[in-house]
């Protein structure tokens, strides 16, 4: 097939012998690995939800916390004497568990596949595995995190419509099989390194109404759908359903009802084609903080699905946020200070009256770290002080650590004046905080210390 052209793209060539040695190494690994996915699927179906989660806790270390007795800054303050650190996170894996009761509340029909992305710890995916939800990886470093845990390569699905070949080879190594695409090079691909691959036509939706939008980089225009279900029944690959992201922070429950009537066209171009469509992914956009957005958002999801889908079709779903954001506080110590003169934002080495004065405050931890989600995801940080104080708050600067003057967490707020060694706390940093922090300048990530705020007896009635 060297040569080969499909309406004038040249398919990427690959000598056949070197393919059919692939495909022999692909199976007999394939087979090693299936083995002992099968084991340990067995095992672990044999155990109760709770079961799993006390397995989680003993691993994990992972104390139980009142909330009704004890607060978050107690919590905050216990910990100060049990490590070195200068930033730490607590994470309380109660909140993953009620995020995940409301889910399957609101939404029984629809099976979360977690964004690995989004918070890609051991805790999150541990606690998440032994609830049942399944997994949606972006890479080969997280489809391997997830394998680690003995998780059903059933259970993952790869979704990202612009695969390395090397990745995409150790997918088929590992039996990982369902995966998305939206152009004909990534069929191509597909057709030559893993053609027994089950299918996800990524479409573009109208993603206007979120804050963070993914559709001029992913996702194939309505327009262009049919002529790719050809390509992938010419090349004999499976296409089993369709897949589209409303984008990240979505703010209208229509953006899902339009985006589920597109797939609906798509169902109908493939049956026209004599192709069986059985999935539909419905992406994320899922907050976990507003609980009447988030009802809103389930009850046309429900509804739209009921009335455009018969119940054969797999209905899925890819939350990350929705599990990880509240469920994480970091907490964080003042490492240095500065006075500044408000007039001129020069150093004032001395004291000044009230009016005049302004701090710059230099954290234990800042944007090349956990505050990255400051950059790149849009979010708005509110820091908290962790003993109260009666003073009046004042002009300040919050820095992270490191020698990049962009190191700005957060600029023109005001709080109490602090002194050196004192310590604040940020809520709600589970989310692509974790995920995309690095250790520049030799700052590195802070621990994460596991806590559980649902009572076992809640526990046991999962």
């Amino acid at each position: 097939m060297t040569g080969t052209k499909r309406n004038g793209d040249e398919v990427v060539n690959e000598t056949n012998n070197v393919t059919e040695e692939t495909n022999k190494k692909a199976k007999v690994e394939e087979s090693s690995t299936e083995t002992a996915a099968s084991t340990a699927s067995s095992t672990c179906s044999l155990l109760s939800r709770c079961e799993k989660l006390d397995i989680v806790r003993k691993e994990l270390d992972i104390k139980p916390w009142d909330t009704s007795k004890t607060s978050i800054q107690e919590v905050i303050t216990s910990l100060l004497d049990k490590t070195d650190r200068d930033a730490f996170f607590v994470a309380d894996v109660g909140v993953i568990i009620k995020h995940w009761q409301k889910w399957v509340k609101n939404l029984p029909n629809v099976t979360p596949y977690y964004a690995v992305k989004c918070n890609p710890t051991v805790g999150v995916l541990r606690v998440l595995d032994a609830l049942g939800t399944n997994y949606d990886c972006a890479s080969r470093t997280e489809i391997e995190s997830v394998l680690n845990l003995g998780v059903d390569p059933s259970r993952i699905i790869y979704a990202n419509p612009c695969k390395q070949i090397s990745a995409l080879k150790f997918a088929r190594a590992h039996n990982v099989k369902l995966m998305t695409f939206d152009n004909l090079s990534e069929l191509e691909k597909i057709e030559k390194f893993f053609p027994e691959a089950e299918l996800v036509l990524r479409i573009a939706p109208d993603d206007s109404k979120s804050v963070m939008r993914f559709g001029s980089k992913f996702g194939v225009h309505i327009d262009d759908c049919n002529d790719l279900l050809e390509m992938a029944k010419e090349m004999n690959l499976k296409v089993v359903g369709v897949s589209f992201h409303v984008g990240s922070g979505c703010q209208s429950g229509d953006s899902y009802a339009d985006a589920l009537i597109m797939v609906k066209s798509v169902f109908d171009m493939a049956k026209k084609l004599d192709m069986e469509l059985t999935l539909v992914d419905i992406g994320g956009g899922f907050t976990g903080s507003d609980e009447e957005k988030f009802n809103s958002f389930t009850k046309v999801i429900s509804e739209k699905t009921a009335e455009l889908f018969s119940p054969n079709v797999k209905i899925i779903a890819e939350p990350g946020r929705y599990f990880a954001a509240e469920s994480h506080t970091l907490a964080v110590t003042v490492i240095s200070k500065r006075s500044i003169k408000q007039e001129d934002n020069r150093q004032h080495p001395r004291r000044t009256s009230n009016n005049m004065r302004q701090y710059n405050y230099y954290l234990a931890d800042g944007v090349y770290g956990s505050f990255n989600n400051t950059k790149f995801d849009y979010a708005k940080v509110e820091p908290l002080l962790l003993k109260p104080s009666n003073k009046q708050p004042t002009p300040c600067t919050l820095f992270g650590p490191t020698c990049d003057s962009i190191d700005v967490i957060l600029k023109d707020t005001q709080i109490p004046e602090l002194k050196i060694g004192d310590w604040l706390y940020f809520q709600d940093m589970g989310a692509y905080t974790i995920a995309s922090s690095s250790s520049f300048n030799g700052f590195c990530p802070p621990p994460v210390y596991y806590y559980n705020s649902i009572p076992e007896e809640e526990l046991k009635n999962l």
